[in-house]
C-alpha cells in the first residue's frame, strides 16, 4: 500500500479510539501521549500526526528529548523565545502539550561521533525516563491519558503503555519500501541481495536496480555489517 494509505488507515484507527472514548466517557476527550524516535526523520512525521489528531479532537502531549528540543530551539529563535514546538499551534486553538526527556546523555555528548553507544542507550537506558515521565503524566493529566503512539523503531513502548492500561499504537514513520526491506531482510540475505554468508552486492547487480532501492540496499549493507 502506499503510505498515504497507511496513514489513512493510521488516523481512521485512532479517530475510531477518539468515538470509543466519547461515547464511554461522556464526550471526554482522548489525550494521546506521543514519543518520537530522535532523529529529525522520525520526529518531522510524528510532529504532523500531533497536528492532524489535534484537529480531530485530540489532546496530545508531545514528548521529546532534551537533545533534539536542544537542537531544534538552537536552529529556530522564534521556537527558543517560547521554549515549545507547538506554540503556534497552541495558539491557533490546538491542545498540544509539550514536555521533554533525558535520553540519558548530556546535551554536549557527541551522539554522531558514539554511535554506538547511543544507540545502546537507547534501548536499555530511555525506557526508564519514558516510562518515568508517562507515569507522572497518567496521575496528573487532564483529561487522562488514552493511548501511547510511540515509534516503532522503540522495542519497550508496548511495556510502558501495558504497565499504566493504556492503548499501545505503533507508527511508522519511514517509506513502506524501506518497512518492506526490513521485513524480509532474511529474504534478502538468502537470495544473495546483499551481505550473503558475507558477501556483498557485486555492483553490477546494483547498476541495475532503480535508484531509490540501490541507495536503500547500499544502506542496508553499511548498516548491517
Amino acid at each position: 500500500l502506499p503510505n498515504h494509505h497507511f496513514n489513512q488507515l493510521l488516523l481512521l484507527s485512532l479517530s475510531l479510539i477518539l468515538h470509543i472514548q466519547m461515547e464511554n466517557n461522556h464526550d471526554q476527550k482522548p489525550h494521546a501521549v506521543m514519543f518520537a524516535y530522535p532523529l529529525q526523520g522520525h520526529v518531522i512525521p510524528f510532529v504532523h500526526l500531533a497536528m492532524k489528531l489535534a484537529s480531530k479532537g485530540f489532546t496530545i502531549t508531545f514528548i521529546n528529548t532534551l537533545s533534539i528540543h536542544h537542537h531544534v530551539t538552537k536552529s529556530q529563535p522564534h521556537i527558543a523565545a517560547k521554549d515549545n514546538i507547538f506554540a503556534g499551534a497552541r495558539e491557533s486553538g490546538l491542545d498540544i502539550r509539550y514536555t521533554t526527556v533525558s535520553d540519558g546523555f548530556p546535551i554536549g555528548f557527541d551522539r554522531s561521533l558514539n554511535h554506538d553507544q547511543y544507540m545502546e542507550g537507547l534501548l536499555h537506558v530511555l525506557s526508564a525516563h519514558v516510562d518515568e515521565i508517562v507515569g507522572k503524566l497518567v496521575q496528573h493529566s487532564d483529561p487522562p491519558i488514552t493511548c501511547l503512539i510511540a515509534d516503532t523503531f522503540f522495542v519497550w513502548t508496548s511495556m510502558i503503555a501495558e504497565k499504566y492500561n493504556l492503548v499501545n499504537v505503533s507508527f511508522w514513520t519511514e517509506p513502506v519500501l524501506v518497512f518492506t526491506l526490513y521485513y524480509h531482510l532474511d529474504l534478502l540475505r538468502k537470495n544473495g541481495h546483499f551481505a550473503s554468508q558475507g558477501t556483498c552486492v557485486t555492483s553490477l547487480y546494483l547498476s541495475l536496480l532503480p535508484f531509490s532501492l540501490s541507495c536503500l540496499l547500499n544502506f542496508f549493507q553499511t548498516f548491517c555489517k
